[in-house]
Parts: C-alpha cells; sequence; structure tokens
C-alpha cells in the first residue's frame, strides 16, 4: 500500500487542500485571556495527551524527538510510534511512525485566542484501513476529550479568578 506524501509540518497552519488519500480534521474552541498561559502551558506539554488518555514519552516535547504513545483499547495495548516535527510557545506537531495505526499527523495550536487541534490521517496498513471506521470513531473521541481538557483547564482558570463562576456557554459569567 503506497502512502501518499506530504509536507511535515503541514498540521501546523489551518488546513487547505490534503493529500490525496488523506482525512483532514479540525476543531477549535476560545481560550479567554485569563486562561491563555495556562492553557498553552498544557497545549505544549505531554500532560495534554495524557489528559486524553494515553501514555506519553517523557520530558517536554521537542522537534525531532521520536517515542511512543501508549494506550488501551478493550484490553489491549497498542503502541504508537511517533516523532515530533515541530513544537514551539504555541503548541507541538508530531507525525506517526512505522507501526502507528494511522499514517499523518497532529498538532495543537494556541493562536490569537483559540485552541485548535488538527489532523491529517489515513490507516497506515491494510490491515488497519479495514479497520476506517472504527479508527475514526476513535479519532473523533480523542478530538472531543482535547477539547474538553481545554474547555476543564478554561474552568479551572476562571475558578481561580471568579470562584463559583464557569466560561462554558450557556453558564452565568
Amino acid at each position: 500500500m503506497t502512502l501518499p506524501r506530504y509536507e511535515r509540518g503541514l498540521t501546523r497552519h489551518p488546513l487547505g487542500d490534503l493529500p490525496k488519500g488523506m482525512r483532514g480534521a479540525e476543531r477549535s474552541v476560545a481560550v479567554p485571556e485569563h486562561a491563555q498561559t495556562a492553557v498553552g502551558a498544557l497545549i505544549t506539554s505531554w500532560e495534554f495527551k495524557r489528559r486524553a488518555g494515553f501514555e506519553t514519552p517523557g520530558g517536554e516535547p521537542v522537534a525531532g524527538q521520536e517515542g511512543r504513545l501508549g494506550k488501551t483499547v478493550l484490553g489491549m495495548h497498542f503502541a504508537e510510534p511517533i516523532r515530533v516535527v515541530w513544537a514551539d510557545e504555541h503548541g507541538f506537531g508530531y507525525e506517526t511512525r512505522p507501526g502507528h495505526p494511522l499514517y499523518g499527523e497532529e498538532s495543537f495550536v494556541l493562536e490569537n485566542g483559540r485552541f485548535t487541534a488538527r489532523s491529517i490521517s489515513r490507516p497506515s496498513t491494510l490491515r488497519w484501513r479495514l479497520l476506517t471506521p472504527v479508527l475514526r470513531a476513535m479519532q473523533r473521541g480523542v478530538f472531543r476529550r482535547y477539547i474538553s481538557s481545554v474547555e476543564s483547564e478554561i474552568d479551572r482558570c476562571r475558578q481561580v479568578r471568579e470562584p463559583g463562576v464557569s466560561d462554558r456557554p450557556g453558564n452565568a459569567k
């Protein structure tokens, strides 16, 4: 199975044209000014992936770092090889490596008061391609956890400023 080429770091910026056969996903949420420092610290660390339920490499993400993300699903443990392709004060992005169920890249960015999680991917092998609906459902669930983690951090910051008040839509301010 031939995998399409793409420019590393592609998910650092809003997705445009995607390589043939790749699927893009992008979710974002506004981050109030009072929470931007805390959310920025969260999404530039492996803690962000841990809060989404993954085992992560040690240290902080740095460009060129290789490691494995780990996830247990239905009692089966998956080790997902990755390499960080960029990391700065706005977030980081990593590409998947051989042995990962998906081929592609994922990033987490905080710019202009918005957190955005982006990915481009496709199943990495024929075996995983047969499980595409399951992989996509799992990916959607992980993206929900990313947004939930950021919203929880926003709420935590709000509680520190004004105990008893939440920034989530529909709540009193």
